[in-house]
């Protein structure tokens, strides 16, 4: 099955909670997935016939951070996260970013696996600034130029 894209909306806020909250251990908040669909944030949605997975960005001149990428796990394993985040960067390039960052859970082995393959680096470490079942875990900043 192939995806489409459609602009990430406040009107798309019903599907993208149920796969934030499907998608991460710890999600965000509504509020905080509400305000960035809304600017000065911008992305895109992954569609089949429902959405299965979207980013958001914030950019500030040339440079973007990805604030959040994530799919469905009932679409997991299918390439279709490398294919969002190609967008992704993609989009980024179009809107003349330079330079993106982003941070990621250090147990999310298989994210960071994909940010490497696509070009990302690790710049530094956040240590303890996530939540954990364990207490706190790290958290990997990661860049690549685009």
């Amino acid at each position: 099955m192939a995806l489409s894209y459609r602009p990430a909306s406040a009107s798309l806020f019903e599907p993208l909670w149920a796969i934030e909250q499907a998608a991460h251990p710890y999600p965000w908040s509504e509020s905080l997935l509400r305000s960035c669909l809304t600017a000065p944030y911008w992305g895109e949605v992954a569609c089949t016939e429902t959405p299965v997975g979207f980013y958001l960005f914030q950019q500030v001149l040339d440079e973007v951070t990805l604030m959040n990428i994530c799919v469905d796990p009932v679409h997991q394993g299918q390439g279709w996260g490398q294919a969002l985040l190609e967008r992704a960067l993609m989009r980024a390039r179009a809107a003349e970013a330079r330079r993106c960052f982003l941070e990621v859970r250090a147990s999310n082995v298989a994210a960071l696996a994909l940010y490497r393959k696509v070009g990302f680096v690790e710049d530094v470490r956040r240590k303890g600034y996530y939540p954990c079942s364990e207490g706190r875990e790290d958290a990997v900043l990661m860049s690549c130029t685009l």
